[in-house]
């Protein structure tokens, strides 16, 4: 279910006057993008989830604070990121580096399911791919041709300048350009979509 910003704006403002069915609709709108953004970041489902939950409590205690409605949208995406970020760190920390290395992209949702399994095993690289690339420029990459954010919000959402995210977001399509040309599986121009 999508919503308007409009009625996101709305339900927003239900929820800092303590209307709970208005949380329920904003967790039905946001869920799933949530934990798919947060699964691209981390590389794995569960710990997805856990990241995805623990935004939505930050949401709902935090609501108040929100100042204007319009916003909901980048503030909620501030707050997975930050909390995908660290969540991302700790599980570093605690693992060996080998197991990081050999999870990769494992366990990611099946965003392709519906296309043909030539395309399937296209876009598996492609998350490889994305998977290799560093946090910032995965997560500017994530949000600008996942979820849809303009350069503008990204920077808002990342707290960075406009500029550092032109810059992360071109050096991560070039990564990937590199990336999926020495896998011979694209041909040169078919390598990363560009937004219009």
């Amino acid at each position: 279910m999508a919503l308007t910003i409009e009625e996101t704006a709305a339900l927003v403002r239900q929820m800092q006057a303590g209307n709970t069915d208005a949380f329920d609709e904003i967790f039905a709108a946001y869920e799933q993008k949530a934990v798919r953004t947060a699964a691209l970041i981390c590389g794995e489902v569960p710990l997805a989830e856990d990241i995805a939950q623990e935004t939505f409590v930050t949401c709902l205690l935090q609501i108040e604070k929100l100042q204007n409605p319009y916003c909901f949208s980048s503030w909620f995406f501030k707050i997975l990121i930050r909390c995908a970020w660290k969540q991302t760190k700790k599980k570093q920390k605690l693992m060996p580096a080998e197991e990081i290395l050999a999870e990769g992209a494992q366990g990611l949702p099946p965003v392709f399911d519906s296309y043909p399994s030539e395309q399937r095993a296209m876009y598996e690289k492609l998350y490889a791919a994305i998977d290799s690339l560093g946090q910032k420029q995965r997560t500017t990459l994530i949000l600008y041709y996942f979820n849809d954010f303009s350069i503008k919000e990204i920077a808002q959402i990342t707290s960075s300048l406009e500029a550092t995210v032109k810059s992360r977001l071109f050096a991560a399509k070039s990564r990937l350009r590199k990336a999926l040309a020495e896998e011979h599986t694209l041909r040169k121009g078919e390598l990363v979509y560009e937004k219009r």
